[in-house]
């Protein structure tokens, strides 16, 4: 990782924005707008007071459960540890899902018989049912890496509405989570 500031589209569409006109570019241009670009760069980066990776401000470790886990050890876990979610792994380590405090309280609210139709369009998401994690989780996980830089965090965060993204190694195995708070602890 070096000291140079990762340069991201976000950071070259303000630059552009900074510039208020439309460009037909010349040597000279480019040139003006590589330095708004990095300005923008080194700006976001200092936001995070020098933190630029997501390795660098993940929460470790992670409380995780397995496929297995009963829903009521799952809610024990949540409301002991006072946390959210929590990815599901195998028995190396490796992520195959994640459970929520959602998907668990959607065990509890199945759609009465006489439900209607437009009350089910209305719902953020089916609830699956089951006594297990492995039988509610959600199995296609978005994660990131920890030398991925926190901006990528941010992104999906706010393209998903996630408020915490699992983090994985290469082999794909829970290695500590990045939430909103970790991204808001910087920004001062």
């Amino acid at each position: 990782m070096s000291n140079r500031p990762v340069v991201i589209l976000e950071d070259v569409e303000a630059a552009l924005r900074q510039t208020g006109k439309v460009m037909d570019i010349t040597p000279e241009d480019l040139l003006a707008l590589i330095g708004l670009t990095l300005e923008q760069a080194e700006k976001r980066q200092s936001t995070f007071e020098g933190k630029q990776w997501i390795g660098e401000i993940m929460t470790v470790p992670v409380t995780t459960c397995f496929p297995d886990t009963t829903i009521e050890e799952a809610a024990r876990i949540l409301l002991e540890k006072n946390i959210h979610c929590l990815p599901v792994v195998d028995r190396e380590g490796g992520l195959v899902g994640i459970v929520t405090e959602s998907d668990l309280i959607f065990q509890f609210s199945a759609v009465p018989a006489g439900g209607s139709l437009l009350h089910l369009l209305r719902r953020k998401k089916l609830p699956k049912s089951g006594r297990t994690i492995g039988e509610i989780m959600i199995e296609r996980v978005v994660t990131v890496h920890p030398d991925d830089p926190i901006q990528k965090a941010v992104r999906l965060m706010i393209k998903y509405g996630y408020g915490r993204i699992p983090v994985v190694d290469g082999d794909n195995r829970v290695v500590g989570i990045v939430a909103r708070k970790d991204i808001l602890h910087f920004l001062k």
